[in-house]
């Protein structure tokens, strides 16, 4: 006769949320102290004078920037002069607010130059492994997934912007707004900014995702569409000691097969890829091939026409990772392309006005750092409900959440406000849709406007009127 076990010694689940609910809470406010920043500036040696705007200060001040709606310089000094980072002041001296005398932005613009660009880019990566080493759900077989895609950013064309972005052009000319190409990865699970790389549009996409792998973390899938499905990408992965699931182009498709006869019937087929001719010109390419997995199928949609989709991935036990599961696995990429939409309109990011290469990237990446410090609210809150944080509301968590920064100016009391806010966050479900919504098309209503839209150089439309006043 076996023994039952005693069930006072089994941690209950809701035990287990609740362990997980203080650990959150211990992560959150080492993202809201800057932690990672500061083991960054120790590992690289820095010296800083101390000043009002420490490295930690300014900081979560540009974060705060992108968080709130209102993203001036003044608005982020007013805060300070309001007691917004008492909480961050040593203890042992006077609070912030009670130091600053004066309301310029002058030394909070200076305090932001001052920081090194390296040190964005290690603290966003830093924000991912300290959140992963608490929230350990959310993995699929024993691997983070991890989702690739890039987007546009529009600059002002400063001096310093068009000395080191390429300017655009349609088929009305060249056009006035810079364009900055924006690389990310995001957790599936969470919805965080892994990694980020920014620069010319001239520089590929992939250029910029395989820099992100090679500084990733080793037992990761990555995700990614038909623009990353190239040689050079998944020699990238493999190097990193990583795996990855990315969508191949039809072409693509049938020289890796090796006979279009396989393409005309789902299934499952072991491939080896070969380099072509174009990978050989890539510093540092294979010239062996690469064992892996071609998946094949059709997919069909009611009122559409079928469509075929090519599949590759370097996951080669076909009995542990089944074709089935990759595609149902790969049908949630579709959520790297919201999250890009959440970061351009509700983080505010699909325009910079920056003055500098520098600045540009700066802003980009704090606005990566505000919109994980959502994304850890809403999926601690999620950790509450048993719920994937996909299923609750972004714009709500911001929204609710700038609010309890902006009325909590120290730790008195911490848990219970922390508390008090996961329960408005995991309220704030997305509505399940009975019906499909029916296609929007991509266009938008504009004002009537007496004024012809404005094409080329401003300076070159105000010497044309002054020009045209001294005929006249």
């Amino acid at each position: 006769m076996h023994n039952r076990p005693n069930a006072t010694c089994q941690p209950s689940l809701e035990s287990q949320k609740e362990s997980s609910v203080v650990q959150c809470l211990q992560v959150f406010k080492r993202l809201l102290g800057q932690t990672q920043l500061k083991l960054a500036i120790e590992k690289t040696e820095l010296c800083f004078y101390d000043r009002i705007f420490t490295p930690t200060i300014t900081l979560w001040y540009m974060v705060f920037q992108r968080l709130t709606h209102d993203h001036t310089l003044q608005a982020a000094v007013s805060d300070l002069h309001a007691g917004g980072a008492d909480r961050l002041s040593n203890k042992k001296e006077r609070p912030l607010s009670k130091r600053i005398k004066s309301l310029a932005t002058t030394a909070f613009s200076n305090a932001r130059k001052r920081i090194p660009l390296d040190l964005f880019s290690d603290a966003l990566g830093a924000q991912a492994q300290d959140v992963w080493s608490e929230i350990h759900e959310g993995r699929w077989h024993g691997l983070r997934v991890l989702l690739l895609d890039g987007t546009q950013i529009s600059l002002r064309p400063y001096p310093d912007i068009i000395k080191n972005f390429a300017t655009s052009s349609n088929q009305n000319g060249q056009i006035y707004w810079v364009l900055m190409r924006v690389v990310a990865t995001f957790c599936l699970h969470t919805g965080m900014v892994v990694a980020s790389a920014a620069g010319s549009t001239v520089v590929p996409e992939q250029t910029f995702a395989c820099r992100q792998i090679l500084k990733g973390i080793a037992g990761c899938l990555y995700l990614g569409d038909r623009n990353f499905g190239v040689f050079q990408m998944v020699q990238c992965v493999l190097t990193a000691n990583t795996h990855c699931l990315f969508r191949m182009s039809e072409p693509r498709a049938k020289k890796v097969a090796g006979s279009s006869a396989r393409l005309d019937r789902p299934g499952d087929y072991p491939v080896s890829w070969s380099p072509s001719r174009d990978d050989l010109k890539h510093d540092g390419c294979w010239h062996h091939a690469i064992d892996g997995r071609l998946i094949v199928a059709q997919y069909v949609c009611p009122g559409f026409r079928p469509q075929w989709i090519y599949l590759f991935t370097t996951l080669l036990d076909a009995s542990i990772y089944t074709d089935q599961e990759l595609l149902k696995l790969y049908g949630s990429r579709w959520q790297v392309e919201l999250n890009l939409r959440y970061l351009k309109t509700q983080m505010d990011l699909h325009q910079l006005d920056c003055k500098t290469q520098d600045m540009a990237e700066k802003e980009w990446l704090s606005g990566l750092m505000a919109y994980n410090l959502v994304r850890v609210v809403m999926a601690t809150a999620a950790i509450t409900k048993g719920i994937p944080p996909s299923h609750l509301s972004f714009s709500t968590a911001r929204g609710l959440l700038v609010r309890w920064l902006l009325s909590t100016s120290s730790w008195t009391n911490i848990y219970s406000l922390w508390r008090k806010l996961l329960r408005d966050v995991a309220c704030a479900r997305l509505p399940s849709r009975k019906k499909p919504r029916p296609p929007e098309p991509r266009a938008k209503r504009h004002k009537r406007e007496t004024f012809p839209p404005l094409r080329g150089n401003r300076s070159v439309a105000r010497e044309n009127i002054r020009s045209n006043n001294m005929k006249s």
